[in-house]
Parts: structure tokens; sequence; C-alpha cells
């Protein structure tokens, strides 16, 4: 008969194994170890559901007769992997046996998971590999996946759909010669082509992950290229909008602010100019995440990841934190510190031309009227908190089992992208003038093409 036995459990909190100094009173616990040990009976004795419990020096099983079986077991030994430590952001690797081992597990340190420690529920470098990754069943059809992959599969698709139709409005509401009059005008129908772009590439890298989670691309190249580029993307696009928008806010309240002394012509030249600086800085703090981004392979749950840690360099840690704070918090601040600019100092004016109405009921009407200013910067606001909230207050979630509150907030923070329409152009009147302006030139230009292309076809039916 073998002097080993396997022995299977289920990691559910009535199986925990306690301390014995929980389960002795302290009297009994600072006995003697030799003298402490004749009470273990008693411990099982005395805990009928007790599975198991340990000490400095032993381990012991209560057996269902209520005794306890116990056997040495060295708590400091840990078998850790000496030479060939493959577990991600300083994980722990232990084998089974130093000299001939047969099986070896990672674990990891709080706010990382996978059997290779190479995700993280941290949100500052949260992604859809990380929340949805484990989720997709590889070598199994689309139908056969969980319900969360195909709820993601859903939304998505809803999303592209309507982020196209909104950014399709916006880029033609937004190319208009009298939009463009102005610096807002650049600013708003480049971040209508950005915002289309990026749902675009969202939508695209959600299909790679489930392609490739699933096992049906596998090839080397086309993951690598997609590790590096992709996420790169949807990294430094979304704050560029962010910024984008912001630009609008400043300029909106300028304008406001000098009245008739501010230059149209000269915004419009800034306004090319700043957009161009302003993609190349947002390229230029996110250039570290495909350089720190790569594959990686596990054999054991048979997928390919693509991972980015930060946990090698405590300074580039520092720097990435920092980076995505700046990009969260100053682009939002400026859209709701400018909605109220414009607002207090058009009443002030106001005021102080027409006197028969007091201070209050100036600033009431000039947030009528720019209200639409205030609904735009606040649904900005609204829809960055909850990324915010989980970015830098919330930790991290301790497993990764439960993703549904980081799939949310990371579906929420691609919102702004599809409502672009609905938060500037809908809100304001003269934007909606000019949408139905550009609307009826592309459905008279439409009704051009297809009578002249029915006129053609009969012309040439007419020569046969």
């Amino acid at each position: 008969m073998s002097a080993f036995q396997d022995v299977s459990t289920t990691v559910i909190p009535s199986n925990r194994c306690p301390y014995i100094e929980e389960l002795l009173d302290r009297t009994t616990f600072l006995f003697h170890p030799l003298k402490r040990i004749k009470y273990y009976h008693l411990v099982c004795r005395n805990n009928i559901n007790l599975r198991c419990f340990y000490d400095p020096t032993q381990i012991c099983l209560c057996t269902k007769s209520h005794l306890a079986n116990c056997f040495d077991f060295n708590h400091t030994d840990t078998s850790l992997c000496d030479e060939n430590n493959y577990c991600e952001n300083n994980g722990q690797c232990y084998v089974s046996d130093l000299t001939c081992p047969t099986k070896s597990i990672c674990v990891c340190q709080e706010c990382y998971y996978g059997t290779l420690c190479q995700f993280t529920t941290s949100g500052t470098v949260l992604s859809l590999d990380s929340i949805i990754g484990y989720h997709i069943r590889s070598h199994l059809s689309f139908f056969k996946q969980s319900f969360i992959i195909k709820l993601s599969t859903g939304i998505t698709i809803l999303m592209l759909v309507v982020g196209i139709i909104g950014n399709l409005l916006s880029i033609m509401t937004f190319s208009r010669k009298k939009t463009l009059e102005v610096g807002c005008g650049i600013y708003l129908l480049s971040s209508s082509i950005l915002s289309f772009l990026t749902m675009n590439i969202f939508a695209y890298k959600f299909w790679s992950l489930l392609v490739t989670q699933m096992s049906l691309i596998t090839n080397d190249i086309f993951l690598r290229v997609n590790c590096k580029i992709i996420d790169f993307l949807l990294r430094f696009l979304p704050t560029t909008i962010e910024w984008l928008n912001a630009c609008v806010a400043i300029e909106r309240a300028l304008n406001i602010t000098f009245g008739i002394h501010f230059n149209r012509a000269k915004s419009k030249v800034w306004a090319k100019f700043t957009t161009i600086i302003v993609v190349l800085i947002n390229i230029v703090s996110a250039i570290h995440d495909p350089i720190n981004r790569r594959l990686l392979e596990d054999t054991e749950e048979q997928h390919i990841w693509c991972i980015v840690s930060y946990t090698h360099s405590s300074w580039l840690t520092i720097y990435n934190n920092t980076v995505n704070i700046i990009h969260f918090i100053v682009p939002f601040g400026i859209n709701f510190t400018s909605a109220f600019v414009i607002i207090v100092i058009t009443a002030r004016q106001r005021s102080a031309i027409r006197k028969n109405q007091t201070y209050g009921e100036h600033l009431r009407e000039q947030f009528q009227q720019h209200k639409h200013l205030l609904i735009s910067s606040s649904i900005l606001v609204i829809l960055a908190q909850p990324r915010l909230i989980i970015s830098f207050f919330s930790g991290c979630v301790k497993s990764a089992r439960d993703p549904w509150l980081f799939l949310v907030a990371y579906y929420i923070s691609f919102i702004p992208l599809v409502l672009t329409f609905l938060i500037f152009v809908i809100p304001s009147q003269t934007y909606r003038t000019e949408l139905g302006t550009s609307l009826k030139y592309y459905r008279a230009a439409i009704r051009s093409y297809f009578h002249t292309e029915y006129m053609s076809r009969v012309f040439f039916s007419y020569l046969k």
C-alpha cells in the first residue's frame, strides 16, 4: 500500500484551517508544545464541523471520528523555484519538490491574478484582456461561450453602431464652413473624427481578443503587432479626445471673457496648432505602454495574453499613475470650471449694462441661455466618475471571479466617444441648424446621384 494519498478539497470558508490559537483558550495555548498536543483531540471533538487546523510545526486533520490526525509540516520551507521563476509581477513560484519538481504554481501578490500572475485588477492598468480574458473558452464556438462574453459582444456591437452613426453626424455638422469659423469647430471636428476612429478600434480590439482566446488566430506576427499597436491606440486616443474637449471649453470661456476683442481668425490658427500639439503630447505620454507590452503564453490555460507590467521599475509605476491622474482629472476639471466661468462673466457683463435686473436674475438668465455648456460638461464629468473611482480610490478587486464592476466601468469610459453627437450637437441650437443644413445638402446630393445614374441607364438602354 502506498504511503502517499491524494486529498482533494474545495476552497470555501468552511474548509479553512485555522491557527490553533483560535481554537484553544489562552492558558492551554501557552502550554509546552508536547503538553499542548494532548488537547488536539478535544479540538476536533468540540468543533464537529472543523476539517483541519495547524500549529507552528504541524498540520492536523480532523477525522470522521473527530480525532486529530497530525503530521509534521515545515511552514518555512517555501520550495521556491530557484532559477526558473516564470511568475509575473513579483509573484512567488512554488514547486512540488526542489530535487525533482513535477508541478509548480504561482502565488500572486495582492491585486494580481492569473496562472502566471500576469493580470491586475488595479484600475490604472485595467484592460479588456484582464476583465473578460479568462471567461473566453478556447477551442469552443461563440455559442458555447459564457453569458458575460455574449453580453459583452452585444454591448460592443450596439456601441459601435451608435458611435458610427453619431460621430458621422457630428463630422457632418462640424465640417460646415460656419462651424469652422472659430477654433471650437476645429477642436470638435478633430474630436469627432478621432471618436469615430476610436470606436472602430475598440470594436476591433474586442473581436481580436475573442478570436485569439478562442484559438482561431495563432499567427505570431499578427498577435505581436496587434498587442503592441491596438492597446496603445486605445490608451492615447480617448485621452486626446478628452483634451480636445477641454480645449473647446477653454476657447468658449476666452470668447466670453474678451467679447468683441476675441480674434476669431487667430483662434483658428491656434486651434490647428494646439490640436497637433495635443495629439503629440498624448502619444509621448503613453509611449511607455507599447515599450513594456508583450505576449505571454500560458500553456496551462492554453491562452496567449497581451500584458503590460511596470512592476520592474518603481519610477515607471509612479510615472504611469501620475499621467493617468492628469489625463483623468484635468480635462474634466477644465470643462466644468469653464462652463461656470462663462455663465458668471456673462451675467456680470449683462448686469453692468441692464441695471433694472439684479445680479441673481442675470445669473439665472445666463444659466438658461448657456445651459447646453453645463449639460455637456456635466455629462462628461459624470461619465468619468466610475473609471476615476475604480482607478484610484477602490484599490483593486481581490478576485477576478466577479468582473462586472470593472466591465461596467470599462464600457462607461467609452460612452463619451459614442455620445459626441448628443453631448455637443443636440444641446446647441446653432449646431442643430448646421446639421439640418448639412443633411439637406447630402440628401440633395444623393438624389442627384441616383437621378443621374437612372438617366444614364435609360440613355444607354435607348441606344441599345
